[in-house]
């Protein structure tokens, strides 16, 4: 429905040339992370073999949660796996693998032999410690990319950072270097092992298929025509790229030494808002390019404030919600006692 091509973005287009649409950057960047080799996605599949095994029956969740209780442990459940939560394959594959003696124990009491077998192998548990390692990394980026005060400007810096290190990886683990894995690190040194040159050619093949899908999700990446929104008073940019109409009003910006004290000062969005009265046309091409949402986090945490507000004991809640949304996502902090000060007290009767 959507669609660029023959869409609602391709029908806005013929009416609006200039409008801008852009696909929730979180949700491409989602889409990315899912490539993985054959061998890594099989442990991925095993994984969450043995975690359904144990969370699917009431009865082994409460065993086994006693049991961690029994041995100390950091955790005392697993998690579920859910395709559509995009956290979920770093969380899962973390709480197997820090509860790695306590979910073997138990697998060993239920005498699943088929699926303690991959416990025993430590080709497969070196692949867990990766996997757990690469998706902690992919989590952490994903975290970074939510939040309010966000523009694609914030997002494309952190995509192309993340980018950057995934080449930095895969150099250093094609020289035999994986101190950037720490728990694959932690295993190989527990298991007095070196890192084998088939597990060597997984990680950077893995690395190098993560690199080409984030580009291939964001071509955006590579285009530099936000240099002007980025640093106005770069001296770098070339003023030929700036449409005629517009060059004259962008001299004047550039050599106002006010507007430059505010640029070191302000956040990008606060000085092309500050900017728009005196250089309006310059401030236009720039407010279309930090206007747009770069994600549909706000309409989500939405989504998410309606589900908590509307629970059980609510069930009778109107259909207009709006004023009480309103006050549920606002940041503003109402100042209660002035407001009380300000009302006339109930006269006796």
């Amino acid at each position: 429905m959507l669609g660029l091509k023959s869409g609602f973005q391709s029908r806005v287009k013929k009416l609006a040339p200039q409008a801008m649409g852009i696909h929730c950057m979180i949700h491409r960047y989602a889409l990315a992370s899912k490539t993985l080799p054959a061998i890594l996605q099989e442990v991925l599949e095993s994984v969450i073999k043995i975690v359904n095994y144990i969370k699917t029956k009431a009865l082994n969740t409460r065993l086994f949660k006693e049991l961690c209780k029994d041995m100390n442990a950091d955790h005392e459940v697993l998690l579920f796996y859910t395709a559509v939560l995009w956290l979920s394959k770093g969380n899962v594959i973390n709480s197997v693998f820090e509860n790695e003696d306590e979910t073997k124990l138990f697998l060993e009491t239920q005498e699943r032999k088929d699926l303690v077998v991959h416990f025993k192998d430590k080709a497969w548990n070196k692949r867990v410690a990766y996997l757990a390692d690469i998706f902690d990394q992919l989590n952490k980026l994903n975290l970074k990319l939510q939040g309010r005060e966000t523009h694609v400007l914030l997002f494309q810096d952190s995509l192309r950072a993340f980018v950057s290190k995934l080449q930095n990886w895969r150099r250093k683990t094609n020289l035999g270097n994986i101190a950037m894995f720490e728990k694959l690190c932690g295993v190989m040194d527990e298991s007095h092992i070196q890192l084998d040159q088939f597990l060597k050619d997984e990680i950077t093949e893995h690395l190098q298929s993560l690199e080409k899908e984030v580009e291939r999700y964001f071509p955006e990446l590579s285009q530099e025509q936000e240099a002007l929104v980025r640093n106005p008073f770069c001296t770098e940019l070339d003023i030929s790229s700036i449409p005629d109409e517009i060059q004259d009003e962008y001299l004047n910006l550039r050599n106002d030494s006010s507007a430059r004290d505010l640029f070191k000062v302000k956040s990008v969005t606060q000085f092309w808002c500050g900017m728009y009265q005196s250089y309006s046309k310059i401030s236009m091409i720039a407010l279309r390019v930090l206007v747009p949402f770069a994600s549909t986090y706000l309409c989500e945490a939405g989504f998410s404030t309606l589900v908590n507000m509307k629970t059980k004991n609510r069930n009778r809640l109107e259909l207009d919600v709006g004023d009480d949304m309103r006050l549920a996502l606002t940041t503003f902090r109402p100042r209660i006692s002035k407001l009380a000060a300000e009302m006339q007290h109930q006269a006796s009767h």
